[in-house]
């Protein structure tokens, strides 16, 4: 004889939603960025840093730009046809971006209470960017 048993586990899960609109974010030096760029207009007197911003809009449209907070400038990245996978395996969430070949967006994300923290973040937009590779500080997720 077998019994089921329909009580709460003691250490149950508070239930989220993955997020389907999120916002990752990448301060970049702007040193570094005018040096690869000295054609987008980023260079200012200013000593704060850029930021790369990849936003996942809804399920099925993302938008990259490169942003000046210090002049209010921003630089819109032409995206082709995008394939956006999302992948939840709780607590975890897994968001792939890509644009033919290149992955725009590869992140994974933990959903804790309250709170989504972003665990791994990639893109390959730094490195058509022409932006040298160093130590920068991690990325950041907005929701």
């Amino acid at each position: 004889m077998s019994t089921i048993h329909s009580a709460k586990p003691k250490h149950a899960r508070t239930n989220t939603h993955p997020p389907c609109v999120c916002t990752i974010t990448w301060t970049i030096a702007r040193q570094a960025l005018t040096k690869a760029q000295p054609g987008l207009g980023f260079a200012t007197t200013s000593s704060r840093p850029t930021e790369l911003r990849i936003s996942l809009t809804s399920d099925h449209q993302a938008t990259a730009e490169l942003v000046d907070p210090a002049a209010d400038r921003i630089h819109t990245f032409e995206l082709g046809t995008l394939r956006i996978t999302i992948a939840n395996a709780d607590p975890f969430t897994h968001i792939e971006i890509i644009d033919g070949t290149d992955t725009v967006l590869s992140a994974t994300l933990k959903a804790e209470t309250n709170i989504n923290r972003l665990l791994y973040a990639r893109t390959t937009l730094l490195s058509k960017l022409n932006i040298k590779g160093g130590r920068y500080p991690a990325p950041t997720i907005t929701l």
